[in-house]
């Protein structure tokens, strides 16, 4: 009898020792995500608090997305997959969408396959990223994008339709692509060298593509400075491509693309990179909000009204410097943001000191289609490097300094928020 009292009074701790574990939650698990979850779990051991922690991400799918490759020429290795961390560093991952979140009571709603459950949690860390800006034009969903692995999975499913037609038909070899951002250059210096190798991949031999680039503003690339904006220019001239300006869409149909001056280009494939925008559940909290629907926070990444949530990535408004730079929605904010929030996370939950955000930092690197590429550097966006090196330091950045190590032990180390070079690193 005491043998088996002594057990049932072993099992009552443990469970209650559970109940009693601090409850981390992350909603999303892009680049921001990822790593506030892999810092926590480095911080919690730091502070030799694990046991006391649970950390739990909800994220739409199991994969981390390279999104800042997906107008690339292939997808292959584009996706990593969360559980070969989360797993081995007992970091929960449910698959679903959050859908509401109550800041007064700390609970979220989540949506899954299985239904709504509802979770609640002691710290929040909102890292659930951005979103194509919806555009309220007729025909919209005709339109396809990279801003998605499924979207850029969509766009090369069509693809290759038309490839088995060898891109016969009016507009079958026509790509519009709207916006000359970042996103938009790389889609529209690559899309023809895409759809080639999807003609190679069936068998046929390459054809020309009428590529065309429309912006609203009256210059393309006016973000960059003066030598940098003239050498995008004269890139996108050299490969072909039709540029208009001072244009946007209008409405677009499976016949082609209406442009607001009225113009009509026959086009079976037009792509819109028209911009960013916060999530929706940026919503959910008081706070002042920036035009992208972005949370403003304070230095340590918290919200002032609700200072047991962090937000992190392309949901938070960061002040960089005293010139008035804030961050930008891009990977190498995401990622630094990342880990400095799951490191205050930690620290808020067991009444540690928390670690000021600096990061101050700057480059762009831009992908001009083969052989060309472009790096500049500070928030002036000045011209570094550009031809095939420009391309070498992009490949160099995206496909192996944004990926986590291999190894999960040397990933969690990598996980400590410091501060790099981003420039010199990327030279």
């Amino acid at each position: 009898m005491i043998i088996i009292s002594l057990f049932a009074i072993n099992i009552i701790v443990i469970i209650y020792r559970r109940k009693m574990k601090k409850q981390l939650l992350i909603i999303g698990g892009g680049f921001a995500g990822f790593w506030s979850a892999l810092s926590a779990v480095r911080q919690s051991r730091e502070l030799r608090k694990e046991d006391e922690l649970e950390v739990t991400v909800i994220n739409m799918d199991e994969y981390l997305t390279i999104r800042p490759r997906l107008y690339e020429v292939s997808l292959e290795g584009l996706r990593v997959e969360l559980n070969k961390y989360f797993k081995e560093l007992n970091i929960k991952l449910i698959i679903g969408k959050a859908e509401i979140i109550d800041p007064e009571k700390n609970l979220v709603t989540v949506a899954t396959e299985n239904g709504s459950r509802m979770l609640s949690y002691d710290f929040l860390i909102l890292s659930s990223g951005s979103v194509l800006k919806a555009i309220n034009i007729p025909g919209i969903e005709h339109t396809f994008n990279v801003d998605t692995f499924n979207g850029a999975q969509k766009l090369e499913d069509h693809l290759v339709e038309l490839a088995a037609k060898n891109f016969e038909g009016e507009g079958a070899a026509t790509f519009v692509i709207a916006g000359s951002g970042l996103t938009g250059l790389e889609v529209v210096t690559v899309i023809e060298e895409k759809a080639n190798k999807i003609l190679a991949d069936c068998g046929k031999s390459p054809i020309g593509f009428n590529v065309v680039l429309i912006e609203k503003a009256d210059q393309v690339g006016n973000y960059y400075g003066s030598e940098a904006q003239d050498y995008v220019i004269e890139t996108l001239k050299k490969k072909g491509i039709t540029i208009i300006t001072q244009v946007s869409l209008a409405g677009v149909s499976l016949e082609g693309a209406t442009l607001s001056n009225g113009q009509f280009i026959p086009s079976q494939t037009v792509i819109s990179t028209v911009g960013l925008v916060a999530s929706s559940l940026s919503s959910f909290f008081k706070g002042e909000k920036d035009k992208q629907g972005r949370l403003h926070v304070n230095e340590n990444l918290q919200l002032e009204n609700h200072k047991n949530v962090i937000a992190a990535g392309d949901v938070a408004h960061v002040p960089i410097d005293a010139e008035g730079n804030s961050s930008i929605m891009a990977c190498q904010f995401s990622m630094f943001l990342g880990k400095w929030s799951g490191h205050n996370a930690v620290n808020g939950l067991f009444s540690q000191p928390l670690k000021p955000y600096n990061y101050t930092d700057y480059v762009t690197c831009v992908d001009l289609g083969q052989e060309d590429g472009m790096l500049t550097t500070g928030w002036e966006r000045k011209l570094a490097v550009s031809g095939i090196e420009g391309k070498n330091i992009k490949m160099e950045v995206t496909t192996k300094l944004i990926y986590p190590a291999e190894d999960v032990q040397t990933a969690l180390e990598d996980s400590y928020p410091s501060v790099p070079n981003v420039s010199e690193s990327a030279v």
